[in-house]
């Protein structure tokens, strides 16, 4: 087997939970989101490489009374 090296990029992951009462909220971070390029994963699960901007969008999710969590995204294999 050949491994070939390959750039390294950090991707960070964000993963949140709004309550329903909280549309606004939901439709400003998926505008925020989508401005930012960040691709969506899987529901709210979305993926980017600019970690501050996440922050950002994390701190405000939490002011909304959501629950938010950013993660480093790590390829095993």
């Amino acid at each position: 087997y050949v491994l070939h090296s390959v750039t390294e990029m950090k991707e960070f992951v964000l993963s949140f939970d709004l309550p329903r009462s909280a549309n606004t909220s939901r439709v400003r971070v998926f505008r925020e989101l989508r401005k930012m390029n960040a691709k969506l994963v899987n529901d709210s699960f979305w993926k980017s490489p600019d970690l501050n901007a996440l922050i950002k969008i994390e701190t405000f999710i939490r002011k909304s009374g959501g629950n938010a969590a950013i993660l480093e995204e790590k390829l095993i294999f």
